[in-house]
């Protein structure tokens, strides 16, 4: 929003989390969204609010509040300000067909899931909220988020696919509800820029569907070499059974260290594993030299011929297999929204991103 001469600040909870935006013209503040007089006082001034929070940890509670309980308390701090709010969900709350078409009229997914049940009860008391205290807000639920610097739909699917291979559940056929994450953000300006959408949700998806295997496919080209497996729904399912048989944490750690290069380079330059090494080559001169000779020679040949599948939950199992298509027809109707970007498009921006943070080596 700066480039259209907005003043725009943002909130963090630690300073680290906003050094990527150090960069440009933006005010960064530190704060807890669970200080409700610290939010309060960083809202003082602003027009629109965006809520892009989402709680993370162990700690359930914390998560509750942060998806939940702040979600009603930021529109309650905007209503003071006399600022109103785009708060950001996701598609998760919607309980996805087999097949066919997501709308905004499909029925919620079944509780059980802490990210969707916490996604949905934040959303209503937003909106909820709002029209209590009268100020305009809007939930703006994204599908699968892609590119630069996303975490679950690129960072961590470039790091499974260089310790192991992605299942292509039902050979990937599955429909991947993709969305460039600049599209994400183009959506929420429009919001933030227009009531139309007031009191509204709102999906946000790509132009196109494309499947599994074109999403993956797209990761598996970045990385070079194999880095898919396609099974049966049944039989990932099976993967992740036999998966639960859990070994011994030496003999795995071993098999890690003999099979990931990377991790072991790491590992041998901590400041304990250099004082080990020492230590060794002052007490046995030689017989280390000769283990670590005998290590390099059994990881010489490919290690990615000899990484298996990766195991995934079921639900995540028949999730991706599902071929239900998102439909953006209200966000188009009510916001204007039109996303700009195709997979092949996105896909190249990650690229260039992904060689950037290191993340296809």
């Amino acid at each position: 929003m700066a480039d259209r001469g907005a003043l725009v600040r943002m909130l963090v909870r630690r300073v680290a989390t906003g050094v990527p935006a150090v960069r440009f013209p933006v005010e960064v503040r530190v704060a807890d969204l669970l200080d409700t007089t610290a939010v309060a006082r960083a809202m003082t001034g602003c027009d629109v609010v965006f809520n892009c929070a989402k709680g993370t940890g162990r700690d359930a509670g914390r998560r509750t509040a942060v998806d939940v309980d702040a979600a009603g308390q930021v529109v309650e701090s905007a209503s003071r300000a006399g600022a109103r709010v785009v708060h950001v969900s996701t598609f998760a709350v919607y309980d996805l067909p087999s097949d066919g078409e997501v709308d905004e009229s499909t029925p919620d997914a079944p509780r059980g899931d802490p990210y969707a049940d916490g996604k949905r009860a934040g959303e209503r008391l937003a909106l909820e909220t709002g029209r209590r205290l009268g100020v305009p807000v809007t939930v703006i639920q994204p599908t699968v988020v892609y590119g630069p610097r996303a975490g679950v739909h690129a960072a961590d699917i470039l790091e499974e696919m260089r310790t192991g291979k992605v299942v292509l559940v039902n050979g990937g056929a599955g429909i991947c509800n993709a969305v460039f994450v600049d599209d994400v953000v183009t959506a929420l300006l429009l919001a933030a820029e227009t009531e139309r959408g007031a009191g509204e949700r709102l999906l946000v998806s790509g132009a196109e569907h494309p499947t599994w295997a074109e999403f993956f496919g797209a990761f598996e080209r970045m990385v070079g070499g194999e880095a898919t497996v396609s099974m049966t729904e049944a039989e990932a399912l099976e993967l992740w059974r036999r998966s639960r048989r859990r070994s011994w944490l030496l003999p795995e750690t071993l098999k890690l260290l003999r099979e990931d290069a990377g991790l072991r380079k790491r590992l041998l330059g901590t400041r304990e594993a250099v004082a080990l090494r020492g230590a060794a080559q002052r007490l046995v001169p030689g017989v280390l030299r000769s283990a670590e000779q005998r290590v390099a020679a059994a990881t010489k040949p490919a290690v990615r011929a000899e990484r298996g599948p990766l195991p995934s939950r079921p639900w995540l199992v028949r999730y991706l297999a599902k071929r239900a298509r998102v439909r953006i027809h209200k966000a188009r109707e009510l916001l204007g929204y039109e996303p700009a970007f195709g997979l092949e498009a996105g896909m190249k921006l990650t690229e260039q991103w992904a060689r950037w943070a290191g993340l296809t080596g």
